[in-house]
């Protein structure tokens, strides 16, 4: 699910969204997100976006981790910014309704945002990411992954986002190599069974 929401006129660039869900013998789940905004207004704009995926199967414990990437771009000249709103953190990724993390966060105790800020005619980026071997969450068949992006960008410049949000099953698994060697030993097991039945 994808929406948005702005202060004002302007333009958003829809150029890539994506929600997949990775099955895989790691029993893992991935949300990712990417855009380009262009705010063509005269006043700073607030973006909004949220990605989801609806677990198709059951995790167990979860972990995982996430990643956020931005390039300002300068457009307009005087210099271009993305910033938080207020102290709350550009990055938040939950499961369930729970936040499991934030990047981008704001380092100030006074409520000052995060700028990620590029000079005149300039781009500037910023990337940040996350492991958690537990979020001390289980994740069930139909339960909600998502991810959020919230900033505001400087007027009459350009921003490309990106996002992504692994949920991983914490369990152990048992690796492909044992797996055989347990069919391996109930063939051999069975065999034996049968020779001495004959």
């Amino acid at each position: 699910m994808h929406f948005q929401r702005g202060n004002g006129k302007g333009l958003a660039v829809v150029s890539w969204l994506g929600t997949m869900l990775a099955a895989s013998a790691a029993n893992a789940a991935l949300v990712t997100f990417t855009t380009v905004v262009t705010n063509n207004t005269l006043q700073d704009k607030l973006y909004d976006f949220s990605n989801s995926l609806e677990l198709t199967s059951a995790l167990g414990n979860t972990g995982g981790s996430g990643s956020i990437s931005i390039v300002v771009s300068d457009l307009r000249g005087g210099g271009a910014y993305v910033k938080s709103v207020g102290s709350s953190s550009i990055y938040s990724s939950f499961v369930r309704t729970n936040m499991v993390a934030q990047l981008a966060t704001a380092v100030a105790f006074d409520g000052s945002p995060l700028v990620i800020s590029a000079g005149h005619r300039s781009q500037a980026s910023y990337a940040q990411s996350f492991t958690q071997p537990s979020f001390g969450l289980v994740g069930n068949v139909n339960d909600t992954i998502a991810m959020e992006l919230k900033f505001v960008l400087s007027a009459g410049d350009q921003a490309a986002i990106s996002g992504t949000f692994e949920v991983i099953s914490s369990e152990p698994i048992p690796a492909p190599g044992a797996a055989a060697l347990v069919c391996m030993a109930c063939g051999i097991g069975l065999r034996g069974r049968r020779r001495e039945h004959n």
